[in-house]
């Protein structure tokens, strides 16, 4: 009978361990060395991204830019640069990096600052090619320079829809003036948009030192930069700035163009605020968050709403400060989730300090369903900071920073998708003209549906199908009988009962149409596509009446795919007729 206790015992200790570390905020045990992946190198991590296959690409500085890319378990992707890491030397002169965005393209643009001579700094802007290689087809062999100062500096940079690059920054004569700021657009090659601003750039003046550190763009295309107005004064603001897609201000923002918040308003002076990072919710409010404090900073986050006043809402009176253990703390990087719960990473200046992950809810204070009451402190054996956070397609939360000054840190942690275990075996295959989906459930409790989401990048996706849940563990399958050309992602959103949503692992499919030749849609009303042409001959399509009289006759080269317009065809069914290289393919089709 005892042994019968003790092996109990040993099962519920088991039992309730594994299901702590598997809740949201935990480190994720299958990522990396216990969820934590360390790389040596020197300089400071500064971007962060997701690429379409589920790698990993991690930008930093040093005394030059560098790339380092890992596989989506966290090992080091052998087939980018030398064994996963790329150091890009311009000309051999000391350089540094501040953000990195990537383009739908995948091509990869990095923003910092090159030292032209030992006196001086200019802007450096580069973009890469997928493969970590300057791109020559940008700048002058891949880089695009600028020198509007003694001492000029890029902090953050974004990509339009239509391409375009938005870097913004500071330049200054002397180190310590720090009173003037930029938004700068270039065009795709990397010269500059003279349609923004006053040939491209809009300069701003302010009356106390201001650095802007930050940038996004709205759905609407308008522009907002983010800093700390007053920085070196005794109680700095965050500031927030809109502007309109020429580059002027927004004089509907705010006030004439700007939002300020000072957190202990009314308070004595020597609040050290600092903002480091900007991030909008889906509703359109404003996300800035950083540090603040009297004698003792700490993490800190504001919320202004769309129009740019401040959201009292949110925390008190518009902000929340969290202390950690009364050390000093501050948030570097933020991510809004779809729930507008956000997502936060930092440091805890200690001995030796932990990297900080938090969660808060909507409202600004701290989730208790996250780790410990809404903070998760991993330690290493020196102090450890967490410079940009993301959520995964999976739910999962990356985390991007530096250990020490000398090492990469990339830690994984759960998130609301621990549910995401559920899923099992799911796979997309390629059936004749149609893609596949399969997969299978182990726990269904609580699950209204299962939605099919496509996307062509691995970031946007669209549902494509909606099947009620069974209730029990199942096998499911749904077939996408349109299918995208080329590489598609699939992934499963389970749609709980009360309205939250986890997701399967994506799966990743590259659907070949060459030989295959379809129609679609069909029926069809005004044109019909033909699908799986090859492309390195002529096709002659015919179009006949069921008796096989000829209604029309065309030739296309070159393509995949040929469009053909039926409006004045009647209603009733037809033999589409396709002749490539001597073979003809006979299809029927149906015109409403």
């Amino acid at each position: 009978m005892k042994t019968t206790r003790t092996n109990f015992l040993i099962l519920c200790i088991l039992f309730f361990t594994n299901n702590l570390f598997a809740q949201p905020g935990f480190l994720d045990p299958t990522f990396g060395n216990g969820g934590v992946v360390i790389e040596q190198r020197l300089g400071g991590t500064e971007g962060l991204s997701i690429l379409p296959d589920g790698k990993i690409l991690v930008a930093g500085d040093g005394e030059n830019f560098y790339l380092d890319r890992f596989n989506p378990d966290g090992s080091n992707d052998a087939g980018f640069g030398v064994d996963g890491r790329v150091n890009i030397s311009l000309d051999n002169k000391e350089s540094s990096c501040s953000a990195m965005a990537i383009q739908p393209d995948g091509k990869i643009v990095l923003v910092g600052y090159i030292v032209p001579n030992a006196a001086y700094t200019d802007i450096a802007i580069l973009r890469c090619k997928p493969d970590g290689s300057l791109d020559s087809s940008f700048g002058i062999n891949g880089l695009a320079s600028f020198d509007f100062n003694h001492y000029d500096y890029a902090y953050d940079v974004v990509i339009q829809p239509d391409g375009k690059i938005v870097v913004i920054g500071n330049f200054t004569k002397n180190l310590d003036d720090n009173f003037d700021s930029y938004i700068l657009r270039l065009n795709t090659d990397g010269s500059i948009d003279e349609n923004f601003g006053t040939e491209g750039i809009n300069k701003i003046h302010y009356p106390l030192s201001t650095i802007n550190v930050a940038v996004t763009i709205q759905p609407d295309g308008k522009l907002l930069m983010g800093g700390t107005y007053n920085k070196y004064g005794g109680k700095p603001d965050y500031i927030v700035e809109r502007f309109n897609t020429d580059g002027s201000i927004d004089n509907s923002f705010g006030v004439n163009g700007t939002a300020n918040f000072k957190f202990g308003e009314g308070q004595a002076a020597g609040w050290a605020s600092e903002l480091f990072d900007m991030q909008i919710q889906t509703d359109g409010k404003i996300i800035c968050a950083g540090k603040s404090g009297l004698e003792l900073s700490s993490m800190s986050l504001c919320r202004f709403n769309s129009n740019g006043n401040i959201d009292a809402t949110f925390g008190e009176n518009g902000g929340a400060i969290i202390d950690y253990n009364n050390f000093w703390s501050k948030i570097y990087s933020i991510f809004i989730q779809q729930d507008n719960k956000i997502l936060a990473t930092g440091v805890s200046i200690s001995n030796p300090g932990p990297l900080l992950l938090l969660r808060l809810n909507e409202d600004g204070s701290l989730d208790p369903d996250f780790a410990d009451n809404g903070i998760q402190a991993t330690y290493f054996n020196e102090t450890s900071a967490g410079k940009k956070v993301l959520l995964l397609p999976d739910s999962k939360i990356l985390v991007a920073g530096d250990k020490g000054g000398a090492q990469i840190i990339l830690a994984r942690y759960n998130g609301d998708n621990v549910l995401a275990a559920n899923f099992k075996e799911v796979k997309a295959t390629q059936t004749n003209d149609a893609i596949t989906i399969t997969w299978q459930t182990l726990n269904e409790s609580g699950t209204k549906s299962f939605t099919v989401e496509r996307s062509s990048n691995a970031n946007d996706y669209a549902g494509i199908n909606t099947v009620p849940a069974k209730g029990v563990a199942s096998s499911y399958s749904y077939t996408d009988k349109n299918p995208l050309s080329g590489t598609s992602y699939y992934r499963i959103r389970e749609n709980a009962a009360n309205g939250a949503n986890t997701f399967s692992p994506v799966v990743k499919v590259v659907f070949n149409d060459n030989g295959i030749i379809s129609l679609y849609p069909n029926p069809a009303k005004n044109t019909v596509t033909v699908k799986g042409l090859n492309k390195n001959t002529t096709a002659a399509i015919r179009i006949t009446d069921m008796n096989g009289r000829e209604i029309s006759k065309q030739n296309f080269t070159q393509s995949n795919t040929a469009t053909l317009n039926i409006r004045a065809l009647a209603q009733g069914s037809y033999f589409v007729l396709v002749e490539e290289n001597g073979k003809i393919t006979k299809l029927r089709m149906i015109k409403e």
